[in-house]
C-alpha cells in the first residue's frame, strides 16, 4: 500500500515500456500508492481487491478483463497479486512473470515452490544473489530465470545538480551532510545509522549534519529515539521527499546500513549515477554493484563503530570521495542506465512471450 524503492521499480517499467509503443495497465489495490500515481500519469487501471475472502471473484473478473483487453504477458510484483493475478493469468492462458525484488527467507518452501517454481512460467529478480536463492532452495529451472536490475534515468539524477539542503536546513556551506535515502523499516538500518552518527558527533571538531529522507512504519519510533538524544539538533527527518536527486547533489556521503532483506537497492544506484560517495553494508545483492573501495565503501551489517569509520575516511579525504564518486557513475552508464533495463526486459517479453 505504501511507496518504497518495489512500487518505484514497477512504475518506472509501465512507463518505459510506454514511451516504447507498448500498451500497459496496472492492477492493484485502489487506495495504493502505485494505483495513485499510475492514475494520475494516465496508465489504464484495474482496481484489484486483495482480500481473501474475494480471492475466487477477483480472479475471474481479472481474467474477463485480461481477455478483453487482449493482455499477452502478465508480471506480477508480490505475494496476494502474486497468486490472484497468477491464477487469473494462467486460467487464461496469457504468459505469466513472477517478479522477486527482495532477499528474504522461504519458510514454507511447498507454497513457495508452487509460486515461484510452478504457476509462473519465468522469474524475474532484481539481483543474481536472490536468482541463486530461487534456484538452491525452491529448484526454479536456471533457464527460467533472470536477473535484471533496476536502471536508472540519467536525464534525472545528473551529477551536475547544486546543493539545495542546506539553505533549506539552514546550514552554513561548509557542514558536511551525511543521508539516508530509504523507506522507513526496521532493517533498513536507521537504529545503526543514528548510532554511527552519535559516534561521528562525539569525536568530529567540526559540525556535521545528518539527514534521513522517507516515510514509513518506523518514523514514530524514530522520531522518538532521536528527541530523546543530546545531538538531536544535528539530525533532521526530512520526511517522504520527491526531490531525491537534489537531496543527493547536497550530500557528502550517503548511507545505506540494511541488515537483511535487500535485492539490489535503487538509491544506491541513483546516488552511484550521481557520483556520491557512498557506505553500504554487504547484505543481499548491495556487493553486486558496490565492489569494496572501488565504486564505494562496505561494511558488515548493525555495527555503528566500522560504519562511522568509513564515514569519518570519506569526510577527511575528499579525492577519496571523488574517486568513488566517478568510478560509481561510471559502472551506472556502463550497466545500470534506464534504457539499458528496458531493453532487456523488452527482449525477454519478446523471447517468451
Amino acid at each position: 500500500m505504501g511507496w518504497g524503492g518495489q512500487e518505484t521499480r514497477v512504475l518506472v517499467e509501465l512507463e518505459w515500456m510506454r514511451a516504447h509503443g507498448h500498451w500497459v495497465a496496472l492492477a492493484a489495490h485502489p487506495d495504493s500508492a502505485i494505483a495513485k500515481r499510475a492514475q494520475a500519469a494516465g496508465i489504464p487501471f484495474f482496481a484489484l481487491r486483495t482480500h481473501k475472502a474475494l480471492l475466487p471473484f477477483e480472479i475471474v473478473r481479472l481474467a474477463a478483463w485480461l481477455l478483453a483487453n487482449r493482455v499477452d504477458i502478465v508480471n506480477t510484483h508480490s505475494s496476494n497479486d502474486g497468486w490472484l493475478a497468477g491464477l487469473a493469468a494462467r486460467l487464461t492462458g496469457r504468459i505469466l512473470i513472477r517478479s522477486r525484488h527482495i532477499e528474504v527467507d522461504y519458510p514454507n518452501k511447498f507454497w513457495s515452490g508452487i509460486a515461484f517454481r510452478t504457476l509462473p512460467h519465468y522469474v524475474i529478480t532484481t539481483s543474481r544473489l536472490i536468482a541463486d536463492r530461487l534456484v538452491n532452495e525452491l529448484n526454479v529451472p536456471p533457464n527460467r530465470i533472470s536477473c535484471i536490475s533496476t536502471g536508472v534515468d540519467l536525464t534525472k539524477f545528473d551529477s551536475a545538480l547544486k546543493d539545495t539542503l542546506r539553505a533549506e536546513l539552514n546550514l552554513s556551506p561548509d557542514t558536511p551532510l551525511i543521508g539516508m535515502i530509504s523507506v522507513l523499516r526496521s532493517w533498513k538500518g536507521h537504529a545503526t545509522f543514528l548510532d554511527a552518527a552519535a559516534l561521528l558527533l562525539k569525536e568530529s571538531k567540526r559540525p556535521l549534519h545528518f539527514v534521513i529522507a522517507g516515510d514509513g512504519p518506523g518514523r514514530q519510533e524514530l522520531t522518538a529515539k532521536i528527541a530523546n538524544e543530546p545531538w538531536k539538533n544535528h539530525v533532521t527527518l526530512l520526511g517522504h521527499r520527491a526531490d531525491v536527486p537534489s537531496i543527493l547533489a547536497s550530500l557528502e556521503v550517503l548511507v545505506l546500513p540494511s541488515y537483511a532483506h535487500e535485492g539490489i537497492p535503487q538509491i544506491i544506484l541513483q546516488a552511484q549515477a550521481m557520483s556520491r560517495a557512498i557506505v553500504a553494508t554487504t547484505v543481499g545483492g548491495i556487493p553486486e554493484v558496490v565492489t569494496d573501495n572501488l565504486t564505494g565503501l562496505l561494511v558488515p551489517p548493525r555495527n555503528p563503530e566500522a560504519l562511522a569509520e568509513k564515514i569519518s575516511s570519506l569526510l577527511e579525504d575528499p579525492a577519496l570521495r571523488t574517486r568513488l564518486g566517478h568510478a560509481a557513475r561510471a559502472s551506472i552508464e556502463q550497466s545500470h542506465t534506464l534504457d539499458a533495463m528496458g531493453h532487456r526486459l523488452l527482449s525477454l517479453y519478446q523471447q517468451i512471450g
